[in-house]
């Protein structure tokens, strides 16, 4: 019985009874490199030097991806967390591959990259071109191992300069907003009800938007972290009971769909939105709130509601428990604009 061995970085070594076999690995496939030695390193060393005959950005993509998946379905620990890989999916799914698809791997330098984030953030798109550059680059380290490339262009791009929101939203423009989007009912109350639930539970929306209608107990409704890993622990959240809250709920169920849910804020067919989904929703409702658009002070994203929540807790000097590293919880969602201080004496 005979078995294969590294003999030396991306070269192995299989020994027979009268031969020795030589072969390589690219792009998850083995490839023979003969019989001899030192021919043997010249072809891995040609290899090497172009990717895998047909291989193109897109089907490295993907090919990572469907790794991606497959890892978290095996919940095996070195997974993306599953909102980690559903944005990167949309990152070059919708942005990237367009643009870059077509091209070899080996073929992509650092200047696509600065490029790429330099047209981006003048179309003012600058945070969101870094995750996408984040999700190609996590590709290039697929490619790395596969074969396909030697390096990651990516890697030691400048990203480009990101500004926390300063937006704070008031308990009286949420309460507008909401009497708002009543009036116009059905999908446009829902996703406001939505972000109610956010501003009042601090939790994230995409642990909200799947809320299955066993969550709600008897003492609050328990949230799972959708930051967890797979393999590790689970953490759960319990969101207890508040007027405000069970309203909220309660508003929710009455909103009148075509089919029963599984889901406490399902879509008006009793599915759960997609992140996507809510989104443009959201940004339907917002534009109808509000004429002014984006450039309006009176416009406020989702996402905001979440320091809204964070906030309010810090000024009322309670405890948000939103974020494991209370540093990013400061940084990003402590909207406050005056901070109490306490003298010394």
């Amino acid at each position: 019985m005979t078995a294969t061995t590294t003999i030396e970085p991306g070269l192995f070594a299989r020994v027979g009874k009268r031969t020795t076999s030589y072969s390589t690995r690219l792009a998850g496939e083995y490839v023979a490199l003969g019989n001899d030695l030192d021919a043997a390193r010249r072809k891995l060393a040609a290899l090497l030097e172009l990717p895998p005959t047909g291989e193109t950005v897109e089907t490295m993509c993907k090919a990572y991806l469907a790794e991606q998946w497959g890892l978290l379905r095996a919940r095996d620990p070195v997974a993306l967390a599953e909102g980690t890989l559903i944005d990167y999916e949309v990152c070059l799914l919708k942005r990237v591959l367009p643009v870059f698809g077509s091209m070899r791997p080996q073929d992509f330098e650092p200047m696509h990259a600065a490029q790429y984030l330099d047209k981006r953030r003048k179309a003012g798109n600058g945070p969101r071109a870094n995750r996408e550059m984040a999700a190609l680059s996590s590709a290039f380290n697929y490619g790395m191992r596969c074969g396909s490339v030697r390096a990651n262009p990516c890697r030691g791009v400048r990203r480009n300069k990101e500004r926390p929101r300063t937006r704070r939203v008031s308990v009286a423009e949420l309460n507008a907003f909401l009497a708002f989007a009543k009036a116009k009912g059905g999908s446009a109350y829902l996703v406001a009800l939505i972000g109610a639930a956010t501003a009042l539970s601090g939790r994230r929306r995409g642990e909200l938007l799947r809320l299955p209608r066993t969550a709600a107990t008897a003492e609050g409704i328990l949230v799972a972290d959708c930051k967890t890993k797979a393999g590790e622990a689970g953490r759960h959240y319990l969101v207890e009971w508040s007027p405000t809250l069970r309203q909220v709920f309660t508003e929710s169920a009455a909103i009148k769909r075509r089919v029963s849910s599984i889901f406490l804020f399902p879509t008006l067919d009793g599915q759960a939105y997609t992140d996507s989904g809510f989104k443009c929703l959201w940004n339907k409702l917002m534009h109808a709130y509000v004429p002014g658009g984006t450039a309006s002070e009176d416009w406020f994203r989702a996402h905001d509601l979440r320091a809204l929540y964070v906030s309010e807790m810090l000024e009322q000097e309670r405890n948000p428990n939103t974020h494991k590293n209370e540093q990013t919880m400061r940084t990003v969602y402590d909207r406050r604009r005056i901070i109490k201080v306490t003298p010394l004496a």
